[in-house]
């Protein structure tokens, strides 16, 4: 496995967590990996699974929100202090490896001091952490993802151009495509949309930010007699 780890914990940061893996699937292709142990079978070590998944990642993104330092367990132990806690366990292994380890600040949390965590993750405290605000998200979205190409390999694909729209002919074949944010297109031709006539395919191919496109074959038109 290789790509972006993601390490985020569901009562903190879920859905930033869901919103950024998407904008790197856009960005990059397939390369935002979760860990979760819901994902790991029965009787696997969660230890193993975790340093073999953090080990081939080419970075490793903390999601820091406003209850990641503080949230609790029942028995009101500090979940990041508890010596199972799999954020902890996955955020101190991260520290170990050469892959560039991010703390991603969300929410308008601040970078916790190196006196407030748990000492296996005090090395975060020196790592350059990154804001991704929500009111600016795209502007920040986008610097965050200019460092992950210069501190790693990974590369954006490049974007799409759409010159007078996109046309799909009787008989094309799409594969390995996007198509993104195409708003109200419906039927068999539009001028600067997107038209897909019969027998037209598309497979493999990612369409996302689509309002009110219909991708089917076009019945004749009706004639009056």
């Amino acid at each position: 496995m290789s790509g972006v780890f993601i390490s985020y914990r569901r009562a903190d940061t879920q859905g930033w967590a869901g919103r950024l893996g998407e904008d790197l699937a856009h960005a990059f292709g397939d390369v935002a990996r979760f860990f979760d142990l819901a994902s790991i079978p029965p009787g696997a070590d969660f230890i193993v699974e975790i340093e073999r998944a953090v080990e081939s990642a080419d970075a490793v993104l903390v999601l820091i929100g406003p209850r990641w330092l503080d949230l609790r367990d029942e028995h009101n132990m500090r979940r990041l202090d508890a010596p199972n806690d799999v954020v902890a366990t996955e955020v101190s292994l991260a520290l170990t490896r050469p892959a560039p380890v991010i703390p991603v600040l969300l929410g308008g949390i601040t970078m916790p001091g190196a006196a407030a965590l748990p000492e296996k993750l005090q090395l975060m405290a020196r790592r350059n952490a990154f804001e991704l605000s929500d009111s600016r998200w795209e502007h920040d979205r986008d610097r965050l993802f200019a460092a992950l190409e210069a501190s790693t390999l990974l590369k954006r694909r490049p974007a799409a151009t759409m010159a007078g729209g996109v046309s799909v002919g009787a008989g094309l074949h799409i594969n390995n495509s996007e198509v993104g944010r195409v708003t109200g297109v419906r039927g068999l031709t539009s001028a600067g949309g997107v038209d897909v006539l019969k027998d037209a395919a598309v497979t493999n191919t990612k369409m996302g930010d689509i309002t009110g496109v219909e991708i089917m074959p076009a019945a004749a038109p009706e004639t009056k007699k």
